[in-house]
C-alpha cells in the first residue's frame, strides 16, 4: 500500500515565528501593549491563532474574536515577508511523490494564510490535501486532519506518519493510531516534543522521506 506522509506547517515545513510575531506585535501596539520577543510568542504557536492571542493578547473588554481577525489581518499581509521553506523540502516531497507516495498537510495555520504561504513557496499542488481549522471541526491535537487526509489519500493507519515539531503532533498522531515524527529543527518546545514519545525524530527535515514505515 502506498504511504502517507501528513506534515504540519509552522516549524515542520518552514521557520515562521519571526512573521507570527511581527503580526502579533504589531496588534499589541495598536492596543498599547509592549512587543514580544520571538522567543515569547513560540511558546503559544502550534495550538492555533485562537490559543496564541488568548495567551498573548487577551485585552480587557475587547472581544477575543475582533482581536483575532485583526491578528489574522496582519499575519495574511506578513506571513510571507521572511518566511521560506527548509532547504531540501520541495526535493523530499517530490521524491515521496515519484514513489507512488502521498504528502498531506494538517495544521492548525489558518486556511488562508497556509494556502497563500505554499503558493509562494510554490508547493501546493504537491500535497495530495491541505487541512486546517477552516475545513475541520476540531483543531489539533485531535486527530481529525488525519482521519480526513488519509480517507482523501486511501491509506491506513499502518502505512501513515505524521510529521510535526511540536507535542500537538505527536499528540494528533497517537490519537488517530499512526506513527509519529517529531522534527528536532523545529520552532516546539523539544523537551515537550520528546516527552510525548514520537516513533522517529528527524534532524533535518530531508531525513522524513526515509523513514522505514
Amino acid at each position: 500500500m502506498k504511504k502517507l506522509y501528513i506534515f504540519d506547517f509552522d516549524g515542520t515545513i518552514s521557520y515562521t515565528g519571526d512573521d507570527i510575531a511581527v503580526s502579533l506585535n504589531e496588534v499589541r501596539e495598536k492596543y498599547g501593549l509592549e512587543a514580544l520577543g520571538v522567543s515569547e510568542v513560540l511558546k503559544f504557536v502550534g495550538y492555533g491563532a485562537r490559543f496564541l492571542i488568548e495567551n498573548t493578547l487577551n485585552v480587557p473588554g475587547e472581544p477575543l474574536d475582533k482581536i483575532l481577525e485583526e491578528y489574522k489581518a496582519s499575519y495574511f499581509v506578513h506571513c510571507c515577508d521572511t518566511s521560506v521553506p527548509y532547504d531540501g523540502l520541495a526535493e523530499i516531497l517530490d521524491v515521496i511523490r515519484e514513489r507512488g507516495d502521498l504528502a498531506a498537510l494538517f495544521t492548525n495555520k489558518p486556511l488562508k494564510i497556509a494556502v497563500k504561504t505554499l503558493d509562494r513557496f510554490g508547493i501546493k499542488d504537491k500535497f495530495n490535501s491541505i487541512y486546517c481549522p477552516e475545513n475541520l471541526t476540531k483543531r489539533k491535537p485531535d486527530p481529525e486532519g488525519i482521519f480526513r487526509s488519509m480517507e482523501d489519500a486511501g491509506t491506513d493507519t499502518a502505512s501513515t506518519v505524521m510529521v510535526g515539531d511540536s507535542k500537538a503532533d505527536i499528540d494528533a498522531g497517537r490519537a488517530a493510531g499512526v506513527k509519529t515524527c517529531g522534527c528536532l529543527y523545529g520552532m516546539g518546545d523539544r523537551e515537550k516534543l520528546l516527552a510525548a514519545g514520537p516513533d522517529f525524530t528527524v534532524n533535518d527535515i530531508r531525513e522524513v522521506a526515509d523513514l522505514k514505515l
